[in-house]
């Protein structure tokens, strides 16, 4: 697993909260960013705040239970989340939840998300799993993503987000980033006629 300093880590996740703006997949204060520290505790962005125009000095830092070690913000509204899949998968050094639009309106008008169309999507995110909805926030939440860690590591949301987690904190971003790109295009083929999968036997 690989871990790395808050100091280090900071400017990255600001990095990435501007990109998750830059390209729609967050707006206002929704979403939200965390990375595993060495030693196990987590920086994990402000509840609250704008996270496209965030810096360093809003990040917390929690131990491994969600008590504030550092900053003067609360933690994410989402924190439980982000702790309890840190405690059941060691190998994830970072979590990125977002409200992404294209994989939100598959979800809602009941469309499949089909990552099998793409070779990207069926490479890199697997199976995508639909978590039913939970409350933002609640434990019930926290546990119902745990419970479908083990398919992949790409989870949607009904009615709320998506949620990537990955050995890093780019990892886990550009696999959010891959996901909506998946949507949209899963979106726009079936506004097309019917979508063609990836032909068997060529993988």
């Amino acid at each position: 697993m690989t871990t790395q300093k808050d100091s280090d880590l900071r400017p990255e996740v600001i990095k990435v909260c501007r990109q998750l703006y830059n390209k729609g997949l967050i707006a206002a204060a929704d979403g939200n960013v965390s990375v595993r520290l060495s030693g196990g505790d987590v920086l994990i962005t402000p509840s609250g705040m704008h996270k496209g125009f965030l810096n360093e000095s809003d990040l917390v830092v929690v131990d491994s239970e969600g008590h504030v070690l550092n900053g003067s913000g609360r933690p994410s509204s989402e924190l439980v989340m982000h702790t309890a899949i840190y405690r059941q998968d060691p190998v994830t050094t970072a979590v990125v939840h977002t409200h992404p639009p294209w994989t939100l309106a598959l979800s809602l008008s009941d469309n499949e998300l089909l990552p099998h169309l793409l070779i990207e999507g069926k490479m890199f995110l697997g199976e995508v799993t639909t978590v039913p909805f939970e409350m933002p926030g609640t434990e019930d939440l926290a546990r119902a993503v745990v419970g479908a860690l083990h398919k992949g590591p790409a989870q949607i949301l009904a009615h709320h987000g998506a949620v990537t987690r990955g050995p890093s904190l780019w990892k886990a971003f550009e696999l959010m980033e891959c996901l909506e790109h998946t949507s949209r295009i899963t979106a726009l083929a079936k506004m097309l006629g019917e979508p063609m999968p990836l032909p068997e036997g060529k993988i």
